[in-house]
């Protein structure tokens, strides 16, 4: 698997092993029985004396992965394979509670499985990305505003029920930064913070390459941190996600308009619209905008004084537009001598999903060659 997509041959595994030759040949022997590996046909190298050496390699289609990112508004389901390749997606609409979303994430992976073919024993596990804090002992979902439901929802014992595999639940935003550090190849994956911005907005924490979660699986709520300030009135909470998301972004854009600000945009634009708008010098976008980014930059400065990351990626709807990035850039110096690199996410609105692939590959890792050698049979 670590070889993969590559073909390794029985000489390389001994040694990356340290077990011997006879042993090697032996398990790839059953590897290869049971459909897990294949032997690919060797080149003979030119001038090259001597029995060329027999490379195998993973078979991918051996074993299929479900991920799924259930957002608020959205919900993203795939089939992969071994080598996290997507065979199979859907894009759904959430439905009205998470009782109800649970259940058109089992169906629709059942559909999917379907369209393959009805490779449903090839389905060895599942990871789903849920909006919220998901407390393991208790199997619940907490602290999530924006998709109602989840308190009496034992999710992972009920979709794997569901489903007949192994299923890890994990914070989107969890696994949208697990999915950005998968995809840079440099100092900066080592600490980092993926912060998505869209409908809610939430932080991942990437400390010395390792996803941070805190004692209770809450770290990097950043957007239900408090940006209201002392107040001697006993006046209403004010959240970041009440300033900065996309809700809270239309909701500006509508008193600025309210306020006399011109604009060429209707009340009802789209926030992508309105970011547009905005770099253009759109007056009441731009306003929005400004309020937003503002608020943004107050928060990750303070991320920034904690944890000290080298880089900030920005994901999800709003967060990986690069004009909502550059308004916040343009804050950050207010309140930093030393800023991080903000960077847009490249994986945009899918990285929660890859996110969840990759976690379902990896708790495959554990147990799929032995699972599938009992099995004694080929896919």
């Amino acid at each position: 698997m670590e070889a993969a997509p590559f073909p390794i041959s029985r000489a390389a595994l001994a040694r990356r092993t340290g077990l011997s030759k006879p042993t090697v040949s032996a398990l790839v022997s059953d590897l290869e029985d049971a459909g897990v590996v294949s032997l690919i046909s060797p080149e003979r190298s030119q001038g090259r004396i001597g029995r060329p050496a027999l490379p195998y390699a993973l078979v991918p289609e051996a074993a299929l992965v479900v991920g799924v990112d259930m957002g608020a508004t959205k919900i993203i389901v795939g089939i992969a394979d071994l080598l996290g390749r997507v065979v199979a997606e859907d894009r759904i609409k959430t439905a009205s509670d998470a009782h109800a979303a649970l259940g058109a994430v089992a169906e629709t992976t059942t559909r999917l499985l379907s369209q393959l073919g009805g490779k449903d024993h090839l389905l060895e596990s599942g990871c789903v990305g849920v909006p919220g804090v998901y407390r393991p002992a208790a199997d619940r979902v907490e602290m999530s505003p924006n998709l109602a439901g989840f308190s009496d929802l034992p999710i992972r014992a009920e979709l794997a029920g569901r489903l007949g595999i192994p299923v890890t639940i994990e914070n989107d935003v969890n696994l949208a930064a697990v999915a950005e550090a998968e995809a840079m190849d440099d100092a900066g994956s080592l600490d980092f913070v993926a912060i998505s911005v869209g409908t809610g907005i939430g932080a991942g924490l990437v400390m010395d390459g390792r996803l941070y979660r805190g004692s209770h699986g809450a770290a990097g709520e950043l957007g239900s941190v408090d940006i209201s300030g002392p107040s001697l009135d006993g006046g209403p909470r004010l959240t970041l996600e009440d300033v900065a998301s996309a809700p809270a972004i239309r909701r500006r854009f509508r008193r600025s308009l309210a306020e006399g600000r011109p604009s060429r945009l209707g009340r009802d634009a789209e926030v992508s619209e309105l970011l547009l708008a905005a770099s253009q010098g759109d007056d009441a976008a731009s306003e929005a905008l400004g309020v937003a980014a503002e608020a943004m930059a107050s928060a990750a400065a303070s991320l920034c004084w904690i944890n000290d990351p080298a880089r900030i990626v920005f994901g999800g709807g709003v967060g990986s537009n690069p004009i909502f990035v550059d308004a916040v850039r343009s804050k950050l110096g207010n309140y930093l001598d030393v800023s991080p690199e903000l960077v847009a996410s490249e994986l945009g609105n899918r990285a929660a999903f890859l996110g969840a692939v990759s976690t379902a590959r990896a708790s495959v890792r554990m147990t799929f060659v032995q699972g599938r050698l009992s099995k004694g049979n080929r896919p």
